[in-house]
């Protein structure tokens, strides 16, 4: 049986999909279950973590280090990891796998960075006490005192490994033997199938050669009958067949006319045989008029022709990327058809990237911005606290210092994510799910509240004049924000005992806030930038001040969001005024 070449071809590929897709569902199965035990594993840490919590919080709160120290090593034993004590700055307070007295400061470990963070985190790495590699999970915890620490456990990667490993043999075992189902099965099915195909292909043959009179056998069942019912019927079908490819051709050209892509075929010798009018558009000709001359006197673009040539005469597809032309970014690709053998011409597809073009630069710009904002602060906390490192911490002079500019830049750069945090939520919120009827005239008041001890710190006076009917529908923490932005930027940029005034109306169908200061005022040629992400402008100034660039970008979104706008009026040293605007809320009936 194996000397037919049909059943070769029938039962090979056959034998292989069925051995690919059970290899593929095991190494799948294998990575689930891999995952699945992890997160099993990583659940039990998690549940004893918070039982030993428990368990230590008396010794903790009293101090018994030595007492703290024997109960984990017992429980070490009988869980068998390890189990390590760290004080909230770092230092370990008790490990039943080494001497804490010996043991770096953890503070700067990536779980007890993250715990810090989030409350909780795992990581999988070299331990420098032990030599091995561990799977850590540490927690933050808090004493009824108010003190801080953190709990950590770790097991040998290793264990974890081998019980792994011991699923995986199953599992492969389980493989092995369906392969071996799969391939008796695909021998019977191959056999029982070569015998009347080999019958077909004679008859098929035949047809081929134009013997229309010839017919096969239709007694077989299923798919083979019905195949021997096509063959014959193949002769009647040939002219209906040859009107059906005219039309086809028909649709094809009508399909071409509709596509936004530009598409250009050529013969070898290059001359135009179709082409769409989106390739006329997008490579400046037309259409109708190019097809029968060669491409390089239609399409007038050096890289797309010096291109085509090369691909003619090596048959290697290629994709280049052109423009802007008449203000238009395109991929163009081209490839020879048929790919081997003798060409018979070329295929050129035009696509208009444009927009991602466009895209790709403001994620640079975006990108490059956030690094910008972020390298300042990060530098000086890692200069900082190299400095307190070597030896600073303990000088009470400097120490405070640097540990309040570190917990100064610090603030900066988490006013910086949740500003970010802030405006994703913005962009990814085209309506408001939580929409409320809003008093902006009470908001306003609100804000100026808050901020009131920050303007009388420097002497300046802020006052609220809202309208007795402000409602405007929307999101409370919203509008509260970008008031509160505006009032900010305001008492920040304004001068000791300069004014601050927030007002609000309502304007036609609209509810008016204005926020106006007699502060240092906005240049003319930043006024069209101020609400772009990141803009400042006087950079220095706005740092030394805490500010991120983003605060009139939130505002900007709160807007949009809100069916509103923003506007703004400024005058070097006499001022500002900004107004954000905002429909008003329809009468709601009862």
């Amino acid at each position: 049986m194996f000397r037919s070449t049909f059943f070769r071809r029938l039962f090979v590929p056959y034998l292989i999909l069925i051995c690919g897709a059970i290899a593929g569902v095991g190494a799948f199965a294998a990575v689930r279950m891999r995952s699945v035990y992890l997160s099993d594993r990583r659940q039990s840490l998690r549940d004893d973590l918070h039982l030993i919590a428990e368990l230590l919080k008396d010794d903790l709160s009293a101090g018994r280090l030595p007492a703290v120290a024997q109960r984990i090593k017992d429980l070490g034993q009988s869980l068998s990891c390890r189990i390590t004590v760290v004080a909230g700055d770092g230092t370990v307070l008790a490990d039943n796998w080494a001497d804490p007295g010996t043991m770096e400061n953890h503070a700067r470990r990536p779980e007890i960075l993250g715990a810090i963070r989030k409350g909780e985190e795992s990581s999988t790495r070299r331990s420098g006490t032990v030599r091995s590699d561990l799977f850590y999970l540490a927690s933050h915890h808090s004493l009824s005192s108010g003190q801080e620490y953190y709990l950590r456990m770790a097991v040998l990667v290793k264990d974890l490994d081998r019980e792994v490993h011991v699923l995986y043999g199953g599992l492969a075992v389980a493989g092995v033997i369906a392969m071996a189902i799969a391939a008796a099965i695909g021998f019977h099915f191959a056999r029982r199938q070569s015998t009347p195909i080999v019958e077909l292909t004679d008859v098929a043959q035949a047809v081929a050669r134009g013997d229309l009179q010839r017919r096969s056998d239709t007694s077989q069942r299923g798919e083979l009958g019905a195949l021997a019912r096509a063959t014959n019927t193949m002769a009647e079908s040939l002219n209906q067949l040859l009107s059906q490819a005219e039309e086809g051709k028909a649709e094809l050209l009508a399909m071409l006319a509709s596509m936004s892509d530009g598409i250009i075929a050529t013969d070898n010798q290059q001359r135009i045989r179709v082409a769409n009018e989106a390739a006329g558009v997008l490579l400046g000709f037309q259409a109708a008029q190019a097809i029968g001359r060669p491409l390089w006197q239609v399409v007038r673009i050096d890289l797309i022709i010096k291109t085509a040539d090369r691909v003619l005469q090596t048959g290697e597809a290629c994709t280049d990327h052109t423009g802007p032309i008449a203000g238009r970014h395109l991929e163009v690709r081209i490839r020879r058809f048929p790919q081997q053998g003798q060409p018979h011409g070329l295929v050129l597809v035009a696509h208009d990237v444009t927009e991602s073009v466009r895209y790709q630069e403001l994620r640079k710009e975006f990108v490059a911005n956030v690094s910008h904002e972020l390298r300042t602060p990060l530098s000086v906390i890692s200069g900082f606290i190299e400095t307190l490192a070597d030896g600073a911490m303990h000088d009470p002079q400097k120490g405070p210092e640097y540990l309040a500019t570190i917990q100064r830049h610090a603030r900066q750069l988490t006013n910086l994510v949740n500003d970010l945090l802030a405006i994703s939520r913005l962009e990814g919120r085209p309506d408001l799910p939580h929409r409320a009827s809003v008093d902006l005239g009470a908001a306003a008041r609100k804000i100026a509240d808050l901020l009131l001890p920050a303007a009388q710190a420097k002497s300046q006076t802020l006052t609220v004049e809202g309208a007795p009917a402000s409602q405007v529908v929307g999101e409370a923490d919203y509008l509260e924000r970008a008031i509160s932005n505006l009032v900010d930027n305001a008492i920040k940029y304004t001068p000791e005992g300069g004014r601050i005034e927030v007002f609000v109306k309502t304007v036609a169908e609209s509810v008016v806030l204005e926020v106006v200061d007699n502060g240092i005022g906005i240049p003319a040629e930043d006024l069209p930038r101020v609400f772009e992400r990141f803009y400042r402008v006087d950079r220095s100034r706005s740092r030394e001040m805490g500010g991120t660039g983003l605060g009139l970008s939130i505002v900007k979104h709160v807007a949009q969001v809100h069916g509103g706008s923003v506007e703004l009026n400024s005058t070097p040293g006499k001022g500002s005024t900004f107004r954000l605007i905002l429909p008003a809320s329809p009468r709601l009936d009862g």
